[in-house]
């Protein structure tokens, strides 16, 4: 005969089970947003926007605030659209050219090309702090990406971290890359917000102990 204590237990598992099933779907509808947003700006405008309105969706979300994904996305995404490319537009630049770099030194030096790698990386961290930032504070927009930059430099665990987790999505992906049209864009982008929204709180609360220490987020 059940006891309470097992209805308890079974009860426990569902909830659990349930909020797996429930970030899963989320994660995959954020996939899919991430694409359609990016395709409608045509690919090259379309990608920033996509992006930072992701980046907004899985904020609200991770503080535990109710929102429509999708009807939250679109206005992200219409509302942010020059934004979003203005501060994005450095770290993509050193992403097109690292890209373009690689590919014409394809079998050239090993030591050149990881150099021109590891510019990439840093491009990608760059993206990740500048369009969370954007969507987490109320900053100038020519601010933006001078302050990700000097986060940036001023935590350097915080892009290790950024670039471990784009790794790992990155290594998942290709053993399993039918995930990428479903998923892994989406994991991707909520699971580096959680990381860059950890990194700003710490940083904040580390202000409220130290309010004469320099913010790399204060003007």
């Amino acid at each position: 005969m059940a006891t309470v204590d097992d209805a308890r237990a079974r009860g426990t598992r569902l909830d659990r089970w349930f909020g797996w099933v429930d970030t899963l779907a989320y994660l995959g509808l954020l996939n899919l947003l991430i694409l359609a947003g990016t395709l409608t700006g045509g690919v090259v405008l379309g990608l920033a926007p996509a992006l930072s309105a992701a980046a907004t969706c899985s904020r609200t979300r991770l503080r535990g605030d109710a929102q429509r994904t999708v009807r939250a996305f679109v206005r992200a995404w219409s509302a942010g659209f020059g934004r979003a490319n203005l501060v994005a537009a450095p770290a993509l630049a050193v992403l097109v050219l690292t890209g373009t770099s690689l590919a014409a030194l394809d079998g050239g030096p090993v030591v050149l090309r990881a150099a021109l790698a590891v510019v990439g990386g840093l491009a990608v961290v760059h993206l990740l702090l500048v369009l969370t930032m954007d969507a987490h504070y109320d900053l100038p927009r020519g601010a933006v990406p001078r302050l990700a930059w000097s986060f940036l430099l001023r935590f350097p665990g915080a892009p290790l971290l950024l670039a471990a987790t784009t790794a790992l999505v990155g290594v998942v992906t290709a053993f399993v890359p039918g995930l990428l049209p479903v998923v892994s864009i989406g994991a991707w982008v909520h699971l580096c917000t959680a990381l860059c929204l950890s990194f700003y709180a710490a940083n904040d609360r580390n202000l409220e102990h130290h309010p004469a220490d320099p913010d790399p987020l204060d003007e």
